[in-house]
């Protein structure tokens, strides 16, 4: 089990470790705490004791609620968790303790019974003020050993209630209770009930549920059932996509920081953007025209990725997945994006069945000023297959297609991710064959350009070779082969964008 705590003031940290001494304890939860902890690889559990109220935005009831769908447990106590497992403890939050109970009975309905002020320093809380919820207890007991009659406890409570909860403290109390007119040994008595006798119920509840969590970790099952999906509003997606903080080796940083991020620092955010958005708007275009993939397209697409971005082991994959802080199932997620862009690019092609995606893609060539390179690399390909002559490409047409595939994308360091019959269609191709003919027109020009370079090399070696004599040894019959890479070198020279005049 990995539980993580949000502490405060409520206890002390030392003593909270001594119970549990395997959680995860950190401060008073914030907006976006508890969620950013549930979607943490590992987290199972999590205590919600302490939480701020007005230095921060409060913990969000629909974040706790997203948790609990994910499948973890969140428990509430002592403070802004006991307050929370009230308002929440039919959709499967656990409430511990009694400020828990009476809150959840109605006894106690205001957010201030269990706010306070306080400093902190490494960790250690010092209280600046003391909740109405001590206050109440610490009176109720005085009144209960006869160390205050019920009437000077009733007086009191209600003095203490009366001021905001930053301005309790025991002599705060106390002087409102003189200024009320109560008798100055009745208020002498009550500052010292509050002052040296003081009963700290948040405590006692923290404490209680830690022993609890200590008790039960190795039953997590045992905790209960889970319930109540959570309705997707546009908050819960901000929230959760862009509040929602993840770690990063050893720093925590909001999603939106890291999008940030990317828009000032990356070499090309405006072609990321247009893509971005571009896919962002075919998956809206798909939604208005309830584009569902079946379970198999969403398959079909999670190994094409893999293939693609070398993933296919699955150790390597979960790393991935930690990584990019994601979930399997919202992985799952994105290959049914992409499921639903590939049905409707397909219904595109379809549409256009006689002339394809060539002018498509020639007009995206041009939008992104890389035409005039790949027209001249086209024109340089097919001179070299016109100089090969027909026979030779007739040959390398009779191949097996699949050989024929596997070899260029060998040459260009590509990996095969799908059949040829998808990858021709995907491609703009009317068959199979007519892109086995532009593989085996690459393939020939591809010889071609081998042997302009061995015969650029065997010129350069004569070049450079001493005039003969009767003592030399005789020269190389032949060049040896031109390695690949430098083959490929050359081969991307024929793609150089030309300079540009004026």
């Amino acid at each position: 089990m990995t539980a993580v705590v949000f502490l405060g003031p409520s206890l002390p940290l030392d003593e909270a470790r001594g119970i549990l001494p395997d959680a995860d304890f950190r401060p008073p939860a914030q907006q976006a705490d508890v969620i950013s902890a549930a979607t943490e690889p590992g987290t199972t559990v999590i205590a919600l004791i302490d939480g701020e109220f007005s230095q921060a935005r409060s913990v969000w009831h629909k974040e706790i609620l997203l948790a609990l769908e994910r499948g973890v447990h969140v428990f509430g106590a002592s403070s802004m968790g006991a307050l929370r497992a009230a308002e929440l403890a039919e959709f499967g939050m656990v409430g511990r303790g009694e400020v828990f109970r009476q809150f959840v009975s109605g006894e106690l309905i205001d957010d201030d019974e269990v706010a306070l002020t306080y400093t902190s320093d490494d960790g250690r809380y010092r209280h600046m003020s003391e909740p109405m919820v001590n206050i109440r207890a610490t009176l109720d007991t005085a009144v209960r050993t006869g160390a205050l009659t019920r009437q000077v406890g009733d007086a009191a409570v209600e003095e203490a209630k009366a001021l905001p909860f930053g301005d309790r403290t025991p002599r705060a109390v106390a002087h409102a209770l003189r200024e009320r007119g109560l008798d100055a040994a009745d208020a002498d008595a009550v500052l010292r009930c509050l002052k040296h006798h003081p009963v700290d119920l948040k405590a006692q509840d923290a404490r209680s549920l830690l022993e609890e969590l200590r008790s039960l970790e190795p039953h997590p099952a045992a905790w209960g059932p889970l319930r109540t999906p959570v309705a997707p509003t546009v908050a819960m997606r901000t929230l959760y996509d862009r509040e929602r903080r993840v770690r990063v080796d050893d720093t925590a940083i909001a999603l939106a920081d890291i999008a940030d991020h990317v828009q000032v620092h990356h070499p090309a955010p405006e072609r990321l953007n247009d893509t971005a958005l571009t896919r962002a708007l075919t998956l809206a275009l798909a939604q208005l025209l309830e584009v569902a993939p079946g379970p198999q397209d969403v398959d079909t697409e999670a190994a094409r990725w893999r293939i693609r971005h070398g993933r296919q082991d699955d150790g390597a994959f979960s790393a991935w997945l930690e990584a990019n802080h994601l979930s399997h199932d919202e992985f799952r997620a994105l290959a049914g994006d992409a499921a639903r862009v590939r049905a409707l690019r397909r219904w595109l092609l379809y549409s256009h069945a006689s002339e394809r995606s060539t002018r498509f893609v020639l007009d995206q060539l041009r939008w992104d000023d890389e035409y005039e390179t790949w027209s001249r690399s086209a024109a340089a390909h097919q001179e070299r297959v016109d100089r090969a002559g027909a026979v030779r490409l007739e040959r390398r047409y009779r191949a097996d297609p699949e050989d024929l595939a596997a070899e260029q994308d060998a040459w260009l360091g590509h990996r095969l991710e799908s059949d040829l019959a998808t990858r021709a269609e995907e491609a703009g191709f009317h068959s199979v064959q007519d892109l086995a003919l532009a593989l085996a027109r690459a393939g020939v020009a591809r010889e071609e350009l081998l042997a302009e370079l061995r015969d650029a090399i065997r010129a350069d070696l004569d070049g450079l070779r001493p005039p003969a004599s009767a003592d030399a040894p005789p020269a190389p019959a032949e060049v040896p082969p031109v390695p690949a890479d430098v083959a490929r070198e050359r081969h991307a020279t024929d793609n150089e964008q030309p300079e540009k005049g004026n």
